[in-house]
């Protein structure tokens, strides 16, 4: 853009910036909107891949300006600015409606690999064309880039935010219209500024949107998820649906027959009720029963194992973790508790049971219930009320399970440092009760249940553990019994009784042989060095998990993915969920490698190496590796170990999101300030000082968290967003003094650099997710740490290479 003496023109457009407001706020939106699609139409460890394909879009569209030649240059960058703009805000809507229809088989095989790569595709459309959008604003348009990237820099932060309202006011692909809309406003702003005469066009756009995205919540949502997890979504057979930050909720329409139970004994009764199976992201169930509200007609509850703790105590206080449809609260009113609290994250459920709902579950009615909507990790850390029976069924913090595939998702309320607090919560001889899934001949979840139990009471000083657990199991489903002090003969003799009448099979109790050599060792355990040494030796990790590897669900070892060694295991339900999600991660990394190289790497080739030596740049490439690697190190561990402490993976997706944004900007903006040109003092000093930095924050942020966890919502993201912007702030450094040193020595290396550190960072999105799983999320921190470290060796040979070209 040039005035009539040539010279370049300075932009005033109020316009142009709130394009680029826009256009980046609905870019971070989407972004972590997509992990909620994620979630819901595959698996839950792939809902940090979108993180991955918003980075793999941006850096392509960066990639292709840079590429470009004129056509997004001088006169012609505001009218493909404009254009670009336009076409963001139709992929928006286009890219979720498209893939809302994609179906992705569960397994490893050719039709997974395809729907999955189909899937990434259509996915990284939108961030490409945001790539351009932004890429043509910070670099081919003329005026103070501090300002431009300012404004890119507060919308993104502000969209990662807005998600959190978003979820709120509309379904999945109402949002996704919403967002178009709010694009095409964006666009408007941009063809008003290049003056193409076609802004109301883009107005007319965004109004349609917003009508269409009203009218499809208006009519119930027709248009939403077909497709989850593999299977058809039939909209004749849903009565509710509901979208909250936590998840999809479907109730599905009523059904008159027999009880679901989850473990029913071998007498498990004629009973006739009517239930509502409900869906938590298409595939993790649980059921809601209608009830008269008399306690005689919730005989039926007997009969499932999960009631083992109200066999062994009738009355009392007690609480749920995990109300769901309100099934363990009827088997509490059933024993004759006093009161029942009823603690459930997910907004759905409680909106169904106080709200459509309530005349068929009752619960909301009954004086001894209150249903509380928290994270119970938090909320019981914060109360000062203890209770006799605090229970535990086959709740997953955000559902991480599903048709019986379990993912690798971090889980917040099977960690030593939670039951430390769940049992502290309980009164005198009070009991803490856990159901999950178990198999007799296959590997599942309760050795490792039992492990964890075993480590806590450790960690409670407790002497002998065995006296102070019971477990109890039938069909497919365990119940593990603990108590802060030893059973007593009474207990035991009605543990007796109740096996007897109801069929249950008692696999571990004091002074009772047990079925299992693996689980007397490891409930015999007096240390947590016993522990370890009981499950030594054996392809499954039954390690107690903790805070710091919350990987309950993942029993595979690294070594067992070996296939010679899998050929000799033998994998029930849980082991073979463990392996489709590992090989899924692997299927993810072949993906984003194949597509870097052929939408990245492959016009990087073709248009020609920059004009620098070859080992000039070797090290260009090698520190743009490193600050990309090393930002994700950074950024996906601490997601995963905030999403423990705010108690889901959204709320730290999208407050780490804002939190690096905005710190790394200014980062960005105090590099100015340091002189790298005639000295590299400061490339000494910055990589170490982040080293020291990632490091400190990496010891901090347990102890931290250990003296926070009670506080509430807001005031636990608020000191997330602190210890991460400590982090962060120095990380926005890295880029800009790249661009300097380099620049001393080529200028046509920019679209390199930028390709390079893209792809570095799609990459290891995907590799710090495997990294946390197996080894702890700290050592992801470690890995950053050193990567930061590391990158002293290219920034000072790119100094002095560059001294000696000026």
């Amino acid at each position: 853009m040039t005035d009539s003496a040539g010279k370049p023109m300075q932009v005033q457009n109020g316009g142009f910036l709130a394009g680029l407001f826009l256009a980046t706020f609905c870019t971070l939106t989407l972004e972590i909107l997509d992990t909620r699609l994620l979630s819901v139409i595959t698996w839950y460890h792939l809902s940090f891949f979108a993180v991955s394909i918003a980075m793999f879009g941006m850096a392509a569209g960066a990639v292709r300006v840079y590429l470009g030649d004129r056509a997004f240059e001088g006169d012609e960058a505001p009218a493909a600015l404009a254009r670009y703009a336009t076409w963001l805000a139709i992929s928006i809507p286009a890219a979720m409606l498209v893939n809302l229809c994609i179906p992705i088989p569960t397994g490893t095989g050719i039709p997974t690999v395809m729907a999955t790569t189909l899937t990434s595709l259509v996915l990284a459309v939108p961030f490409y064309l945001s790539g351009v959008v932004v890429a043509i604003s910070l670099t081919r348009i003329p005026g103070p880039s501090g300002l431009y990237y300012a404004v890119d820099l507060a919308g993104a932060a502000f969209g990662s935010l807005a998600v959190l309202a978003l979820f709120e006011l509309a379904s999945i692909a109402s949002g996704a219209l919403m967002l178009g809309a709010i694009a095409a406003v964006g666009a408007s702003c941009f063809h008003r500024f290049a003056a193409t005469g076609r802004h109301s066009r883009q107005l007319a756009l965004a109004a349609a949107l917003l009508a269409l995205a009203v009218g499809n919540d208006l009519a119930g949502a027709p248009v939403g998820v077909i497709w989850a997890k593999g299977e058809y979504q039939d909209p004749d057979t849903i009565e509710h649906e509901s979208w909250t930050i936590h998840g999809q909720v479907v109730a599905k329409k009523p059904k008159m027959g027999r009880p679901y139970y989850w473990g029913v004994g071998q007498h498990g009764g004629d009973y006739r009720v009517e239930t509502i199976e409900m869906r938590i992201d298409g595939a993790a169930g649980t059921w809601m029963t209608a009830w008269s509200g008399q306690p005689g007609s919730l005989k039926w509850v007997r009969h499932d194992v999960t009631a083992l703790p109200y066999h062994l105590r009738k009355g009392g206080d007690n609480a749920v973790i995990g109300v769901g449809g309100g099934r363990d609260i009827l088997t509490a009113l059933w024993a004759g508790s006093d009161s029942v609290i009823g603690i459930e994250i997910n907004r759905g459920f409680l909106d169904l049971l106080e709200g459509p709902l309530r005349q068929t579950a009752r619960l909301a009615d009954d004086a001894r219930v209150r249903l509380i909507h928290d994270e119970a990790r938090s909320f019981l850390t914060r109360t000062d009320q203890r209770f006799d029976i605090l229970q535990m069924s086959l709740i997953d913090t955000w559902a991480a399970t599903g048709a019986g595939a379990f993912t690798l998702s971090e889980n917040g309320l099977y960690t030593r440092e939670s039951w430390q607090t769940f049992i502290g919560r309980l009164t005198p001889g009070g009991i803490f009760s856990v159901s999950r899934w178990y198999s007799p001949g296959n590997v599942s979840e309760t050795s490792r249940l039992v492990a964890l139990a075993t480590a806590t009471l450790i960690d409670a000083g407790v002497e002998n553990p065995r006296d102070h657990m019971i477990l109890a199991g039938a069909l497919r489903v365990a119940t593990l019994v603990i108590s802060n002090e030893p059973f007593a003969p009474a207990d035991l003799e009605a543990l007796d009784r109740t096996a007897t009448t109801f069929g249950f099979g008692i696999l571990l109790a004091p002074g009772r042989p047990s079925p299992s050599p693996l689980l007397t060792r490891i409930a015999g355990s007096r240390s947590l060095a016993e522990i370890e040494a009981a499950v030594a030796g054996l392809p499954y990790d039954y390690t107690p998990p903790t805070d710091e590897r919350p990987y309950f669900f993942n029993t595979l070892k690294l070594t067992s993915l070996i296939p010679e060694d899998l050929k000799k295991l033998q994998l029930g339900v849980v082991a073979e969920g463990n392996l489709v999600a590992t090989l899924t991660l692997g299927i993810l990394w072949a993906i984003t490698f194949a597509l870097i190289v052929a939408v990245i790497l492959g016009p990087l080739i073709r248009s020609g190496l920059p004009q620098m030596s070859g080992p000039g740049f070797a090290l260009a490439l090698g520190y743009f590796t490193l600050i990309g690697a090393g930002f994700m190190f950074v950024q996906i561990p601490l997601m995963q170990r905030f999403s423990v402490y705010l108690g889901h993976p959204t709320y730290s997706i999208a407050v780490i999101l804002f939190s690096m944004i905005l710190a790394a900007g200014f980062g960005s903006y105090f590099s100015d300030r340091l002189d790298v040109e005639s000295s590299p003092r400061w490339l000494y000093i910055v990589p170490v000082l982040i080293a020291l930095d990632v490091l400190l924050c990496t010891q901090a942020i347990q102890p931290v968290i250990g003296s926070t966890i009670e506080f509430e919502l807001i005031a636990r993201i608020g000191i997330v967003v602190a210890v991460v912007s400590l982090i962060a702030m120095p990380l926005g450094l890295c880029f800009p003094i790249g661009l300097r040193i380099v620049r001393r020595i080529s200028e046509d290396a920019t679209p390199w650099l930028w390709g390079v550190n893209g792809a570095a960072g799609v990459l290891a999105s995907v590799s710090a997710v495997a990294v946390s799983m197996w080894s702890g999320i700290s050592t992801s921190l470690y890995i950053a740490a050193g990567a930061y470290a590391l990158l002293v060796i290219p920034a000072v040979g790119l100094w002095y290479r560059g001294s000696r070209a000026d």
